[in-house]
C-alpha cells in the first residue's frame, strides 16, 4: 500500500558545473523528533487494499505531520529501518527531485495504546492536499485493467525486485508520457537505492475528488533498502546485496539456480527477480533517452560527492534512538498480532527475544559508501554501454 507521507521541505538551489543541485539544509537530526500520542489532533486511517489486507492508523500533529511507527510484525525491521527513510529522502531530494523528507521521530504512548507499534519511527507530512487521495498502481489496473499488465498475477512479496516493463508499455502510461517519464525516474531512483519491496501498491497518483489523476505521487518507503538492510548478519546482508547486482547485471538464469526454493511459486517470483532490474534498465534506455540522459548527470554528481566528500553522507547515531538490531525479531511480532498464535509467539521470544546486535555506524558507513559506488557503476555500465542490447 502506497502511504502518507510528504509535501517537500524547502530548499535552495546551488549551482555545481553546469547543473543545478537542490540541497537540504540538514540531513539528519542528531535529536528526534519528539511527540506525544495525547496530543495528536487525529488519526490517518490508512487501509491496505492490495494483497496484504489490513488497516493502519498513524498519529496526525500539529502541521499536517504523520507519525510513522516501526513495526513489530514487519519482515526483517530494524532500526536501520527509520534511518533508511531519512537518508534516502534527503538524498533524493538533494540530488534527483523533490521527495518527502522524512525525520527520526518518537510518539511516546502510541506503542502502549496499539500493542504492534513501537514508539520509535520517523515523522513525515501528510503528501496530498485537501479533496486529493491516492491511487496504487494495483488499484489503477484493477479499476483499468490492461492486456498488457497481468495485474492478477501480481504478489506482493518481500525481499524481490519487480518487472515494470509491462507496467510502462500500459495503454495509459503510452497516452501520457509526462506520468511515464516520471515513472521512469522513479524506477531508476528505486534501483539505486536497492529498494527490495518497490512493488506495484508502493507507486501512486494524487487523484482529485472525483477520481481524475493529477500527478504522479512523489517516492516515500525507502526502508527495504538494501544498504540498510541486515546489520546484525554480515552474511545475509552480502547475499542480497548480491542479489541487487546479479538483478542490475542481468546474467542468464542458471537450470536449477533456484532449485532449493520448495515452493514453486517462490522459485518462480526469484527467478524473474534475479533480471528484472537489468531489463527495466534497458528498457528506460530504449525508450526514455531523456529520462536516462539526466539520471546519468545526476548520478554523476552524486558520485563526485561520495569520492570527495564522503563525510557528507556519513550517518551517525542519533541520541536516544533505539542502536541494537534483531532482524529475526519480527517474527514474534508477526505471530502475535497477524496470525494470533501465542504460543508460536512465546516460542520465537525463547529464540529470538533479546535486545540483538548494537549497530556499527562506523561500520555501517563505510559499507554504505562502498556499496554506494559499486551500483552506481554497475547502472552506469549498463544504461551507456552500446551496441547489440541483451535482453
Amino acid at each position: 500500500m502506497h502511504r502518507l507521507l510528504a509535501e517537500h521541505s524547502q530548499r535552495e538551489g546551488i549551482v555545481f558545473g553546469k547543473m543545478e543541485r537542490i540541497m537540504t539544509t540538514q540531513k539528519l537530526n542528531d535529536i528526534p523528533e519528539i511527540f506525544h500520542y495525547a496530543d495528536r489532533i487525529g488519526n490517518l486511517t490508512a487501509e491496505a487494499v492490495g494483497v496484504v489486507k489490513g488497516e493502519k492508523y498513524f498519529p496526525v500533529f500539529d502541521g499536517r505531520l504523520v507519525f510513522k511507527p516501526l513495526t513489530k510484525s514487519k519482515p526483517l525491521s530494524t532500526p536501520l529501518f527509520a534511518y533508511a527513510e531519512v537518508f534516502w529522502s534527503w538524498l533524493i531530494n538533494a540530488y534527483f527531485m523533490p521527495t518527502p523528507q522524512y525525520r527520526l521521530a518518537f510518539c511516546y504512548g502510541y506503542e502502549a495504546e496499539t500493542g504492534k507499534y513501537y514508539d520509535y519511527g520517523t515523522v513525515s507530512p501528510v503528501i496530498y492536499q485537501e479533496g486529493e487521495h491516492l491511487m496504487n498502481l494495483l488499484e489503477f489496473f484493477r479499476k483499468y485493467p490492461d492486456k498488457k499488465v497481468h495485474i492478477d498475477q501480481y504478489v506482493n512479496y518481500c525481499q524481490m525486485f519487480y518487472d515494470y516493463t509491462e507496467i510502462l508499455e500500459a495503454d495509459y502510461f503510452q497516452q501520457h508520457q509526462e506520468m511515464a517519464q516520471e515513472l521512469a525516474r522513479q524506477i531508476l531512483i528505486s534501483i539505486l537505492k536497492g529498494d527490495q519491496n518497490y512493488h506495484y501498491e508502493n507507486v501512486a497518483f494524487v487523484c482529485d475528488e472525483t477520481g481524475e489523476i493529477l500527478r504522479v505521487a512523489p517516492m516515500i518507503d525507502h526502508e527495504f533498502s538494501t544498504y540498510f538492510m541486515f546489520p546484525d548478519s554480515f552474511p545475509e546482508k552480502m547475499f542480497w546485496l548480491g542479489q541487487l547486482q546479479r538483478s542490475i547485471e542481468g546474467r542468464p538464469l542458471q537450470q536449477d539456480e533456484f532449485a532449493q526454493l520448495e515452493n514453486a511459486e517462490e522459485r518462480k517470483l526469484m527467478e524473474k527477480s534475479a533480471v528484472c532490474l537489468h531489463g527495466n534498465l534497458l528498457y528506460i534506455r530504449e525508450h526514455y533517452p531523456e529520462v536516462t540522459t539526466w539520471f546519468l548527470e545526476k548520478l554523476s554528481v552524486l558520485e563526485q560527492d561520495l569520492n570527495e566528500q564522503p563525510e557528507l553522507f556519513h550517518i551517525e547515531k542519533s541520541l536516544g534512538y533505539p542502536d541494537c538490531a534483531n532482524s529475526n525479531a519480527y517474527l514474534i511480532g508477526k505471530a502475535r498480532y497477524k496470525d494470533h498464535d501465542e504460543k508460536m509467539a512465546r516460542y520465537y521470544e525463547e529464540r529470538y527475544g533479546g535486545r540483538g546486535k548494537e549497530i556499527s555506524f562506523k561500520v555501517l558507513n563505510s559499507q554504505l559508501l562502498y556499496d554506494m559506488k559499486t551500483i552506481i557503476r554497475q547502472i552506469k555500465k549498463v544504461l551507456m554501454e552500446q551496441g547489440e542490447k541483451q535482453c
